[in-house]
């Protein structure tokens, strides 16, 4: 009884580990910076982070994980209450489906597949936040956030590579 208790805490440690390691680099990402001009240029971490555990670690990142993420990034930003939630789902299952392509794929070719899954997402949110707010909203902001999450995508994967060798290779048995 002990030991299979022991083995679902380990269990489920193994599984949190994904959705920790994005919580925390999105929050180190998010500190209030006073430049009106540097926090156009934020990354979005949490779709990389989203985009690249829901492409290798598909069975260890699932939808309540992209759920929780878009949550903490709506809680944080002005941005209203859903709209985070429904992008970073919309990336999970994009990726999802995309994984049975792309799950072995280089880095480089992983690189270029996330750009054109951001800039579809990022046009998505563009097109949901002028909807809200009833006018078109200025472009030039999610250019920036856009070329700037691209950009940082391979420091985040690289830091997702170093929290991913720590885990099991083989697929976790529930």
């Amino acid at each position: 009884m002990r030991d299979s208790w022991k083995e679902k805490c380990r269990l489920f440690w193994l599984h949190s580990i994904p959705l920790m390691t994005t919580l925390m680099m999105m929050f180190m990402f998010l500190i209030p910076i006073d430049a009106v001009k540097v926090n156009y240029f934020r990354p979005s971490v949490g779709a990389i982070c989203v985009f690249y555990w829901t492409l290798k670690r598909g069975y260890l990142f699932s939808y309540i994980s992209a759920f929780i993420v878009g949550f903490f990034i709506d809680s944080y930003s002005s941005t209203p209450l859903g709209v985070n939630i429904l992008l970073m789902m919309l990336t999970a299952c994009i990726t999802q489906w995309l994984a049975h392509y792309f799950q072995n794929a280089s880095f480089n070719a992983g690189w270029f597949i996330f750009s054109l899954v951001c800039c579809g997402i990022m046009m998505i949110k563009w097109l949901l936040l002028s909807l809200y707010f009833g006018h078109l909203l200025s472009f030039k902001e999610i250019i920036f956030n856009y070329l700037a999450t691209v950009m940082f995508y391979p420091l985040i994967a690289a830091i997702n590579v170093g929290v991913q060798k720590y885990l099991p290779q083989e697929r976790i048995n529930e």
